[in-house]
């Protein structure tokens, strides 16, 4: 049997072949002679086996096989079910749990929130990440909430702020503090969600719900844009500048973003070299950086994206340096 390449996703989102970068991920894996299984992280549980005592028996039972299917031959589906995991004489499922061991490599690129059941798939991958290669590190991923872990970083990130349930008199003494006023984001979600800015005006517009909120100096210069640079194993290999829609700041695809082609400056060389050691010491080995106006804003670690924006601006293919890079890891 070839060489299994699991990636574990937020199954209840529909996979979109013209932005995800797990898509082309997924398909050049497959290119590269991998057969894919997907899972949902919430369907990955820990077993102990007391007969052979194998005490980090890590299982998902709702595994797919599936072949992804190339752009250009899309139909209805982007991935259909495979044959490679089924018995040739009795068609039948090779296996009914799947042991995450038996895989070469797994990605782990479910979407924020981090929560406690999140939390729980990455205590279970730890177990097992001396056995399997998995991107990034299950343990970077329980340590390091990627909106804090820019804090390690204080020379290069705008004046930070961590407020547990502020209250709105709070973020206006924040915001008091600065011509452009604050930006708000909660802790643990992603794709702009939840984003707001405060500079003294409509206050009772502020929607502060129970939560950990980062409250971050407004950098004027998001009106130029923030620039997402990937980085393998550290080193920056791309980078496409997002454009926040009319009447928006946020610059976020899921929001309303559109993308356009930028290089990466000696400014972002900077950048990547100051957290280039932190990232290699916690094995995250694919990451996505965002940077605004020169500063630091978010160190994306659990399921990076906007690769194909920087395929289609760059005519690259940023997918074959990760699969070069994990082969030869696995070499």
């Amino acid at each position: 049997m070839k060489p299994i390449a699991l990636f574990i996703l937020s199954t209840e989102n529909q996979i979109h072949p013209d932005k995800d970068t797990s898509y082309v991920l997924m398909l050049e894996a497959q290119k590269r002679g991998f057969n894919i299984l997907i899972c949902d992280h919430r369907d990955i549980h820990f077993t102990y086996n007391r007969a052979d005592k194998k005490i980090n028996h890590v299982i998902s039972d709702k595994v797919q096989p599936v072949e992804v299917i190339e752009r250009a031959n899309l139909k209805n589906e982007i991935m259909i079910e495979s044959s490679w995991a089924k018995d040739g004489e009795s068609d039948d499922f090779l296996f009914d749990q799947f042991d995450l061991t038996k895989a070469k490599v797994i990605f782990m690129r479910s979407d924020p929130p981090v929560d406690d059941v999140y939390l729980d798939a990455c205590t279970y991958l730890e177990s097992i990440k001396d056995e399997v290669l998995i991107v990034n590190n299950p343990t970077a991923l329980i340590n390091l909430n990627e909106k804090l872990c820019t804090l390690n970083f204080p020379h290069i990130i705008p004046n930070t702020f961590i407020l547990d349930n502020p209250s709105k008199g709070e973020i206006e003494k924040y915001s008091n503090n600065y011509e452009q006023g604050v930006v708000i984001k909660p802790l643990n979600l992603c794709g702009g969600e939840g984003i707001q800015r405060y500079n003294g005006e409509e206050f009772d517009s502020l929607d502060l719900k129970p939560d950990t909120y980062i409250v971050q100096e407004f950098i004027k210069e998001v009106e130029r844009g923030d620039k997402r640079i990937i980085l393998l194993n550290g080193e920056p290999i791309g980078a496409i500048l997002r454009i926040a829609k009319e009447g928006s700041f946020i610059c976020n695809f899921h929001s309303g973003g559109t993308p356009r082609a930028t290089e990466i400056t000696k400014e972002d060389l900077y950048i990547c070299s100051q957290i280039k050691g932190f990232l290699i010491e916690n094995d995250i080995f694919f990451a996505g950086i965002d940077i605004i106006g020169g500063k630091l804003t978010e160190i994306n670690i659990t399921s990076p994206t906007c690769v194909q924006e920087i395929n289609r601006a760059n005519k690259v293919k940023l997918e074959e340096n990760v699969l070069d890079f994990i082969i030869n890891k696995l070499n």
